[in-house]
């Protein structure tokens, strides 16, 4: 949980509905410095495919925002300057973000919608602006890129962005994405690049456990690609997501199997003779998809 102000949340499930608050001892409450930061967007995924979920926090001007590392035994290192990711944020403010793979080659980007909250605020310092530019950053599989310069017009403006949402609103596979902007029309954002490569779609329904399938984790492989994703509910800042997820694959023509881990105790299910470029449903114990 990303707190304003004051240092943020980390509530450890403990089963049997307990929960224990362990930011400090996890490393991401503070920043490296020992002060809290004004946390804004937040987002949860595995984006280094190690099977363990990282976290995402975006904070205001001189603050840089956080991505932080899983070391798989409840602490968190924060990636931020070895990224680039902190250069690049240091004086900006960020709301709306998601990880997601914009080009369905098999890793997750980052896309980032930024501007900050005071009008007035380049009077007090020159270095910080009212509007900012989006950040679009490229999952290389082994470090993030900055490639906004490189991915249309868009990012060459100034917005004072807030609310971010990703969704495929045109069922090409290729994920959109639709930010608000304060006092201003919303952008619609077209994906040009994801079709380019070859994908699955698919819609989970949870039966025993939740309708929307939230903490469901599916793994997937194509040939030499091996991936596992994990459904998150609610999103960035102020806004909810496509509830579908996209298998990106990259130029591979097939998917060898599917695996869906249900986030009721003990449901496993696993799937062959998938098609690709398409969307799916999978319904929790019906054994097939539709």
């Amino acid at each position: 949980m990303s707190n304003d102000t004051v240092p943020n949340f980390l509530f450890v499930n403990r089963g049997k509905g307990k929960f224990d608050e362990t930011a400090t001892t996890a490393g991401v409450a503070y920043s490296d410095g020992g002060r809290a930061r004004s946390g804004m967007g937040v987002d949860s995924a595995d984006f280094n495919d190690d099977g363990w979920m990282g976290l995402f926090v975006a904070n205001l001007d001189r603050e840089m925002f956080a991505i932080y590392r899983n070391n798989h035994d409840e602490t968190f290192d924060d990636l931020a300057l070895p990224t680039g990711i902190g250069k690049a944020t240091k004086f900006m403010s960020g709301w709306g973000l998601k990880f997601f793979d914009y080009d369905n080659d098999g890793n997750l980007d980052l896309l980032l919608a930024n501007g900050n909250p005071d009008d007035l605020i380049a009077s007090l310092h020159g270095e910080v602006t009212y509007e900012e530019p989006l950040l679009l950053f490229h999952n290389t599989g082994k470090t993030f890129h900055n490639v906004s310069s490189q991915s249309g017009p868009v990012f060459a403006k100034l917005l004072s962005a807030r609310g971010m949402a990703v969704g495929d609103f045109d069922n090409n596979g290729a994920l959109d994405v639709l930010i608000s902007v304060n006092n201003g029309a919303p952008l619609l954002l077209r994906n040009n690049v994801g079709a380019q490569n070859h994908w699955l779609g698919i819609k989970l329904v949870g039966k025993k456990s939740n309708p929307d399938a939230i903490g469901a984790r599916i793994s997937y492989q194509a040939q030499d690609l091996k991936r596992s994703r994990m459904k998150v509910g609610g999103g960035s800042y102020l806004s909810s997501h496509d509830p579908r997820i996209v298998l990106g694959i990259g130029q591979r023509e097939k998917i060898d199997w599917i695996e869906v881990k249900w986030p009721c105790p003990g449901g496993v299910e696993r799937f062959t003779e998938l098609p690709i470029n398409q969307y799916i449903k999978i319904v929790e114990g019906d054994g097939k998809w539709k």
